[in-house]
């Protein structure tokens, strides 16, 4: 006992000191970059979990396949600034809701590999699990079933528009017609009760495809009260998405379960006239043996909490030392040898939490994340950022979200953090209407409305008509009292069993000009193969009236009224924008459960105009011409033992004045349950060529080590150094590269069913007292449990 008191004491003492003294790392605080948050949601022998981007991101494949205790899921960010942008980020992590339960240890997103992103989602143990992208383009969605697989636990997050099955998976909305047999327990009933609750919500929505897996959900356990109006409830809902057999075949089997009463002539009715597709769903429907109405509650007037967050701090240290030697110049011998030069010396602190609730009327969040990096250089400030701060509310019955302050939003033209409201309203299932303002917020470290620029815009989304949705916008920027932007444009988007894609057009009116065009996709094969790629046309960045500043001596566009006209600054900010165009294509391959290969190639092409000198219209632009970029990879794991990991890269890449090769080593090596030994080795080559006299050599080893102290409390240390050795027309050089990131995260946890033992007990799961209001129970009664009725 002393012990473990004397471990609970260092552990809070090591938390204080390395929050406080330490504050900065590039490893893995969370800080709201790449990846916006996550989501879980316990069921039956199944956890979904959901992990949101905050940019548009294609999925390209995971490994291991079907189960491991490393999931590695790799992903393409569509927009190719933001692929740029992930390169000066080295990981960056997500914290659970409650993770914990479902045994995931840690999720991060790794940035730095070879066939690009990858989402790494760490569990305790060998675990089964299906892996799909989400409609959204925004978020990756997997189904954990725990130690065996489960053909019911699918990747289908609740409340997604689409009610597709996985890639690979089997057909969309079937469930057996002999249900499960056994005892329901008080948290289940509590469970089904509130998902009979949100079924009959959405019916009034006029959103019958998110009742249908509401339904489906509670039709896949025992017998109880709540299974013939959910029957009942899920015929009519079928019968309103129009899929008449379905509905039928519903009614047929609910009169064969149910051959008498008053739900048995209202089904009758219903079956008779299918084809007029009529009925209410807010009939009054009555429990057998006299017990109370289930869809009549008790409000409840309570207001469900749940907190969930990371703090982080880290420590980073890069340090170079570079020697120079030309032969032609005679030495200097007071010259430092080894001149020293220090990159970075910087300490990061970060805090990062979602407070969400839930009440009979509204739901929503309140979102914070926030870092502070105190630089130890001389004369260098400290930065302190805010990367969202909003807060997110629905309110039910309307159907009408609003989210207000800063977050990050890449549909309607919007064009991703901003400062600002969001107003989006759903009064039908397949019509969704947003009104979006504000002002851009290109850094965390940007002050509200910085550039006193302002923009407002709408969408309307129409879908989904047979796995397709589109949403339609215009939007209009201003910069001050000048036009910025005025662009209308669509997004489209397909998603089915095992195909994805996603189309974007946006048109400037007040340029004339197109600034984008995009298409992405996902194809996965019967073997588990996956096909993935897209092709691009931009304006980057996309055309703007700002966009006249490049190269030139003013800060704001009035200093540069005085001098040029209106005409005149929008032809420059054309001549100014160059055009990006690329292509790719890759493809990835089981061979076997351990082995996976894949590999991908890339063309792209983008004009650098020179800035025109009086706008003389005889200079052209200067292209960069094509580079291309070629990548290969084999993966796998359980080799030496259970949760090890192995992966070999090769990299090339054609640029316009060299060509580059580069060897990839990275090995995940468990050495016990809490303890991560990642070591890697990269091995660089470049070439010169069209004139450039360079060759090259790099070698770069590194070792990450993880170790998970307690449940919620992680520490990361990493090293590594590079060593360059380059010969460019005839003088040498060698660069030695030092660097060391240590850090500590904290993960907490909270909700506002968090009672005494005792009452933990009763509920059985914290998350049972949530639903606890959503019981049918007496006046006298304080939230009791349904009674189970016998049929």
């Amino acid at each position: 006992m002393c012990t473990a008191a004397y471990r609970r004491i260092l552990i809070l003492v090591v938390a204080g000191v390395t929050l406080f003294a330490l504050r900065s790392a590039f490893a893995q605080p969370v800080v709201d970059q790449a990846l916006s948050d996550a989501q879980l949601v316990s069921l039956k022998g199944c956890t979904l979990l959901k992990v949101n981007f905050n940019i548009r991101i294609r999925y390209a494949s995971h490994f291991p396949i079907s189960r491991g205790d490393e999931l590695r899921i790799t992903v393409n960010p569509i927009d190719h600034n933001q692929a740029a942008a992930l390169l000066t980020l080295k990981r960056e992590a997500a914290t659970v809701p409650d993770g914990k339960r479902a045994g995931i240890k840690a999720i991060d997103l790794e940035t730095q590999n070879p066939t690009g992103p990858v989402l790494r989602i760490l569990f305790d143990r060998p675990v089964a699990y299906q892996v799909a992208p989400n409609s959204d383009t925004q978020s990756i969605v997997v189904a954990i079933a725990g130690a065996k697989p489960s053909t019911t636990c699918k990747p289908v997050f609740p409340g997604s528009t689409f009610t597709t099955p996985p890639f690979g998976g089997g057909s969309a909305g079937t469930r057996p017609k002999d249900r499960s047999v056994g005892r329901l327990s008080d948290a289940d009933l509590r469970a089904i009760a509130a998902w009979a609750d949100e079924a009959r919500s959405e019916l009034r929505k006029n959103n019958p495809g998110g009742a249908i897996q509401l339904l489906t959900r509670i039709l896949k356990y025992p017998e109880n009260q709540y299974s013939a109006e959910a029957q009942e409830l899920l015929g009519l809902a079928r019968q309103k998405s129009g899929q008449s057999g379905e509905a039928r075949a519903e009614y047929e089997d609910y009169l064969r379960r149910y051959p008498i009463g008053e739900g048995s002539e209202r089904v009758r009715q219903r079956l008779a006239g299918i084809v007029t597709a009529t009925g209410e769903p807010n009939a009054p429907l009555h429990s057998p043996n006299g017990q109370p109405s289930a869809d009549k509650f008790t409000p409840s007037r309570e207001t469900t909490w749940t907190l969930v967050g990371s703090a982080s701090a880290f420590y980073i240290r890069d340090d170079s030392f570079r020697s120079v030697r030309d032969p032609t110049v005679a030495p200097d011998p007071t010259a430092d040898p080894d001149a020293h030069r220090v990159h970075q010396n910087a300490t990061l602190s970060s805090l990062d939490f979602t407070a969400a609730w839930n009440n009979d009327q509204t739901k929503g969040k309140i979102r914070f994340s926030g870092s502070e990096e105190h630089r130890f250089e001389p004369y260098s400030k400290d930065l302190a950022g805010v990367a969202a701060l909003f807060v997110d509310t629905l309110v039910k019955d309307w159907n009408l979200r609003s989210v207000i302050g800063r977050q990050t939003v890449n549909t309607d033209g919007v064009l991703g953090r901003f400062d600002g409201a969001l107003l989006s309203w759903q009064p039908l299932s397949m019509l969704r209407i947003d009104v979006v303002g504000g002002s851009p917020a290109l850094s965390r470290f940007d002050l509200p409305f910085k550039n006193e620029k302002y923009f407002y815009g709408a969408g309307v989304g129409l879908g989904p008509f047979a796995g397709f949705e589109t949403t339609l916008y215009a939007i209009e920027q201003r910069d001050r009292s000048v036009l910025d932007r005025q662009a209308v444009g669509s997004d489209v988007r397909y998603f089915d069993e095992n195909k994805f894609a996603f189309g974007n057009i946006d048109y400037d009116i007040h340029f004339q000009r197109l600034n984008a065009a995009i298409f992405s996709g996902s194809w996965i094969l019967p073997d588990k193969s996956t096909i993935y790629g897209g092709a691009d046309y931009r304006r980057t960045p996309y055309l703007s009236t700002w966009n006249a500043l490049f190269n030139q001596p003013f800060t704001t566009l009035y200093d540069m009224l005085r001098f040029q006209s209106s005409e005149q600054l929008l032809q420059l900010a054309r001549d100014q924008t160059p055009i990006y165009k690329s292509a790719m294509l890759g493809f990835s391959y089981p061979i076997t459960d351990k082995l996976q290969v894949s590999a991908d190639a890339t063309v792209v092409n983008l004009t650098q105009p020179i800035t025109p000198i009086g706008l003389d219209p005889a200079l052209a632009t200067l292209p960069a011409g094509n580079e291309y970029y070629y990548a290969a990879q084999l993966i796998s794991n359980n080799i030496v033992r259970d949760g090890d990991m192995y992966i070999a890269a090769l990299r090339y890449s054609q640029l316009a004045t060299s060509n580059r090769y580069v060897l990839d080593f990275n090995t995940r090596f468990p050495l016990t349950p809490d303890w991560r030994l990642s070591p890697r080795l990269r091995l660089g080559y470049a070439r010169g060529h069209h004139g450039v006299d360079l060759t090259e050599y790099t070698v770069l080893p590194s070792l990450l080590l993880n170790y998970f102290w307690t449940r919620d409390l992680s520490l990361e240390f990493e090293v590594g150094v590079q060593w360059t050795s380059a010969q460019q027309y005839g003088i040498s050089s060698r660069d030695t590269e030092l660097m060391a990131t240590v850090g500590l995260r904290y993960d907490f946890y909270s909700d506002s069913s968090t009672k005494p033992d005792d009452v933990k007990a009763k509920f059985g799961a914290p998350a049972a007292a949530a639903l606890c209001r959503y019981s049918a129970r007496p006046e006298s009664g304080n939230c009791a449990s349904p009674q189970t009725v016998s049929r």
